[in-house]
C-alpha cells in the first residue's frame, strides 16, 4: 500500500475540515463514538497538541445537539 492509497481513503493531513466532514458521516449514521488515530512516533506529540486546541473544539463545534 502507498501513502496515496491511505490518504484517498481517510482524511490525512493537517487540514481540519476534511476530518471534520468525516466525522460527521458516522454521526449522522448514528455514531455515538469516534476514534482519532495518528499513525507515527515522530509526529504524536504534535498531533496531541492540535487535537487539543484545534480538532476536538472543532469536532465539538459540529456534532449534533
Amino acid at each position: 500500500m502507498r501513502p496515496d492509497d491511505v490518504a484517498g481513503a481517510i482524511p490525512c493531513g493537517p487540514d481540519l475540515e476534511p476530518i471534520v466532514e468525516a466525522v460527521s458521516k458516522f454521526w449522522e449514521a448514528g455514531s455515538t463514538d469516534v476514534a482519532l488515530v495518528q499513525i507515527g512516533g515522530e509526529h504524536q506529540d504534535a498531533f496531541f497538541d492540535v487535537a487539543e486546541k484545534e480538532l476536538l473544539p472543532a469536532l465539538r463545534s459540529a456534532a449534533p445537539a
